[in-house]
């Protein structure tokens, strides 16, 4: 069933038979139900090489009841399952079985909780039954994201917010040239590359021992062993030129999915382990983070089936200084080694600027806004009680000066009643003198007066 129209407040709708209104051709619609207007002349687009479920934990009856995560081997971190969508413009005569319900569900039950309700009017659709290769429909919905997987942000249990469902979280995409740069990296690339060409290494095949994006096979390499845990892996785009409330949507009308980006991937301890790579600021973790290189979220904003082969075009570009790259420098890469090595976040720069990172919308809650508001409540309550603190100085200084002139004013009144009182002894002294001494004038002395 196709999707509800987009809506807003100001009126503008999609409807091409509505007088005198916009259509979504000139305006596309962002997460608070307004429309921002087409401004970029070539977009940036991404285009979509794998999807991927939630696949079961290998050896996972072996495990502890209660296992912790360093218990868990390489191959039973990140599990995930490559799906087999229809291929793009291949019997498309067929598209619409997915509207019409001839499905058959091989994966977890119909979602239709409080967290996915059934008024998305959407199905828990994991495989496409009309014809004999059973295709996978990869089917995405706002808040729980891909139809038929339940990832760490729709498991309460497992990420332990307040809220049931990260909706912010809804997609986890990761981009092949992210792969390229760290399988390039002279000390850390020998933890992501494939065992093919870590072998290849090995063996001095020069033709095989870097990885190659142009190299169709090297690519295929890495499509049927991501080691991520992202959902959709994608070519064309990466962290550095994408920035939160970015709107992509799927070009050619395709699909009517719309995704907003909301955060760069803040990655855990699993990156090293799953990789094996140092733990500390000398691991894969820390360097991911650094570069935002271990992916970035999105939600929905309009349901939609992917495909592999599909093209995402960037809509709406409100907030182009904040990209991936610079959200998870400011927020997680400008601290003390301790910081850096903990992945804990920070702030190293003006409060303005984290109050401007704060007022962002689209961005995601979860490990970035309630980490920066958190920082900031901080920041301006240290705040408050330095401006105090000057107040009650300043305060202080004055009652100190106050007190020194007053001090001053007494000694000078001191010295003025000590001189009037030393002139006055001197007058009475002097007329005393004069009485004290006095003789009678000679008859000489008084006839010349």
């Amino acid at each position: 069933m196709a999707p509800e129209p987009f809506s807003s407040d100001n009126g503008l709708s999609n409807n091409p038979d509505s007088p005198d209104q916009k259509t979504n051709d000139d305006v596309k619609p962002t997460s608070n139900g307004a429309f921002a207007p087409l401004t970029d002349a070539d977009p940036p687009s991404m285009t979509v090489l794998a999807i991927y479920g939630r696949a079961p934990i290998p050896r996972e009856d072996e495990l502890p009841s209660k296992y912790k995560s360093s218990q868990l081997q390489k191959d039973q971190i990140f599990c995930r399952r490559r799906l087999r969508t229809k291929p793009l413009f291949e019997g498309e005569e067929d598209s619409d079985d997915v509207a019409d319900g001839d499905v058959n569900s091989q994966n977890d039950p119909a979602i239709e909780d409080d967290d996915c309700p059934a008024d998305e009017k959407v199905a828990d659709i994991s495989r496409v039954g009309s014809t004999a290769d059973e295709y996978e429909a990869a089917l995405f919905i706002p808040k729980h994201g891909l139809v038929g997987s339940t990832f760490f942000h729709a498991d309460q249990e497992e990420h332990g917010d307040m809220r049931p469902v990260l909706e912010e979280r809804a997609i986890l995409f990761q981009s092949i040239e992210h792969y390229s740069k760290l399988m390039s990296n002279p000390t850390l690339g020998v933890y992501v590359l494939p065992e093919k060409l870590l072998k290849a290494q090995e063996e001095g095949d020069e033709e095989n021992m870097r990885f190659d994006e142009s190299n169709d096979e090297h690519i295929e390499l890495v499509l049927e062993n991501n080691t991520f845990g992202e959902q959709v892996l994608v070519r064309g785009i990466e962290g550095s030129s994408i920035s939160v409330g970015d709107i992509f949507e799927v070009e050619g009308g395709l699909s009517p999915l719309v995704v907003e980006v909301t955060s760069p991937r803040h990655p855990c301890a699993f990156i090293d382990r799953k990789h094996k790579s140092p733990f500390g600021v000398k691991g894969l973790r820390r360097y991911c983070m650094t570069h935002a290189l271990a992916g970035w979220f999105t939600r929905v904003l309009v349901p939609g089936e992917l495909r592999d082969g599909m093209v995402f075009t960037r809509t709406a570009h409100p907030y182009p200084k904040w990209t991936m790259t610079e959200i998870a420098k400011a927020l997680y890469s400008e601290g003390d080694k301790k910081e850096l090595s903990r992945g804990t976040a920070h702030w190293k720069r003006s409060i303005e600027e984290l109050r401007e990172l704060c007022q962002l919308k689209p961005l995601g809650n979860y490990e970035w806004k309630d980490k920066a508001l958190h920082i900031l409540e901080t920041m301006e309550k240290e705040l408050e009680e330095r401006e105090e603190k000057e107040v009650e100085k300043a305060e202080g200084d004055g009652m100190k000066k106050r007190e020194t002139l007053e001090e001053a004013e007494d000694d000078s009144s001191f010295f003025l009643r000590l001189s009037q009182s030393f002139n006055s002894a001197c007058g009475i002294w002097c007329s005393a003198s004069e009485l004290l001494f006095y003789c009678e004038p000679s008859p000489e002395q008084a006839s010349t007066a």
